[in-house]
């Protein structure tokens, strides 16, 4: 007789909850620790993406072969592939590391990856048991259907060779941006001692790699720093934009008379008004500090999806199904959350793509005019002190090129990524 998960699925959602947040605490808390030495960073920060892979390998193969009745046997899967994947991931880590002159250790290198295994498999078993018993067959068939969708949606995604380059180059930089800092060499912000400074910014050599600025400071440090800083801004200021754009555009679109009509003067008066003027006045009163230039992009540029969702719904509210579901006594709350928001999602994909790029874009123009956090190490900022700096009279390129490559190829990256979705999801664009 099979051996069967026992704890409900109702009970089991509060130590899933805990567990979850705990573990996510913890890979937040090895992945951002600025006080890590070099050494110790690197096998902190090679640990916890093994310990990650070797659990999404887990998770992968579990989907792939299916939700199987039998639970013990999918802990049993679950275990085998995880432990055998961290094992590998661990000692190729171990000898490429050796090979590159890291000289990882060992004992610190499974510790962590078998460690942080350990943890995320326990989540992973607890949560897919209680889902599994939670959905009932109607739930898992609704879930193979839209495993088979988001199946053809890469399928399609993977023919735009634009798109794919899109995708590559995003994941490099995040990449950048997980593990940067704690493979950096110094910490930009650190004040050297007045004779290690040259007051000269020298090229790039064997010790700095992208040379350094005029105040010795190593230009990779920086580069590798300011890549986190790009990506928190972009994707919380993007969700801003996304949140705001979105509540106003379905609202004003599906009500429409008078509600519309306010909206969508206040979103008029948002996009009369230039954009850069008014970050800089916003910035003035509330101050430079990090999450306020976050608030301040996102609460300036929601304007367009708000009139892209809106025209979106007008289309949708039309449409014969919508006349049916109220003339069956649907609310309008259900009319919205069952039939306009899932037409109208494909959208607002495509648009908080675009709106990320955006944001990245914004932060590194408030930056180089002084008008960003000046204790927050980012591209924008790396580009101001450049220009401080005189980089571009001495035609000191090393200081250049690498923040302003970076701020160019993200930001592309995320217009290919959005045009990309936005061609795959929406039928219409497909046709033409």
């Amino acid at each position: 007789m099979a051996w069967k998960f026992r704890i409900h699925p109702n009970k089991a959602a509060i130590p899933v909850i805990a567990l979850t947040l705990v573990a996510a605490l913890v890979v937040l808390w090895l992945i951002g620790n600025f006080s890590l030495a070099p050494e110790q960073g690197r096998e902190v920060i090679a640990g916890t993406l093994i310990a990650l892979a070797s659990c999404l390998l887990a998770f992968v193969y579990i989907i792939l072969r299916g939700l199987v009745e039998d639970n013990k046997a999918m802990i049993y899967r679950y275990l085998i592939v995880g432990f055998v994947a961290s094992i590998v991931l661990s000692i190729i880590a171990g000898l490429v590391g050796r090979s590159s002159g890291w000289n990882l250790s060992w004992g610190d290198l499974f510790s962590y990856g078998l460690g942080l295994t350990v943890l995320i498999l326990t989540i992973l078993i607890l949560t897919t048991c209680s889902i599994h018993d939670a959905l009932g067959d109607t739930g898992r068939e609704k879930i193979r259907l839209g495993l088979k969708r988001l199946k053809k949606i890469w399928g399609q995604y993977k023919e735009n060779k634009a798109g794919m380059f899109g995708l590559t180059v995003f994941a490099l930089i995040l990449l950048i941006a997980i593990i940067g800092p704690s493979i950096a060499s110094e910490d930009p912000l650190t004040l050297l001692d007045p004779g290690a400074v040259t007051g000269v910014a020298q090229p790039p050599s064997s010790e700095h790699w992208l040379g350094t600025d005029y105040k010795s400071k190593d230009v990779l440090a920086q580069f590798l720093y300011g890549a986190r800083t790009s990506m928190i801004v972009g994707f919380l200021a993007g969700a801003i934009s996304l949140v705001i754009g979105t509540l106003i555009g379905v609202t004003a679109g599906y009500y429409g008379r008078g509600t519309d009509e306010i909206l969508m003067r206040l979103t008029d008066f948002f996009l009369v008004i230039p954009w850069f003027p008014l970050m800089i006045v916003l910035v003035a009163i509330l101050g430079r500090s990090l999450w306020i230039v976050i608030f301040v992009i996102g609460i300036v540029s929601w304007s367009p999806t708000a009139r892209v969702v809106r025209a979106a719904v007008l289309s949708v509210k039309e449409k014969q199904y919508i006349e049916r579901s109220r003339a069956l006594g649907a609310n309008n709350w259900h009319i919205i959350r069952k039939h306009i928001f899932p037409n109208v999602f494909p959208l607002i994909v495509a648009t908080s793509i675009l709106l990320v790029g955006e944001a990245i874009f914004s932060e590194a123009f408030l930056d180089f005019f002084q008008l960003g956090d000046p204790n927050v190490v980012s591209w924008g900022w790396m580009l101001e002190r450049a220009h401080e700096g005189s980089a571009m009279v001495y035609f000191q390129w090393w200081w250049i090129l690498p923040p302003g490559a970076g701020i160019v190829l993200l930001v592309m990256s995320f217009y290919l990524i959005g045009d990309t979705l936005d061609e795959v999801l929406n039928p219409r664009l497909k046709r033409r």
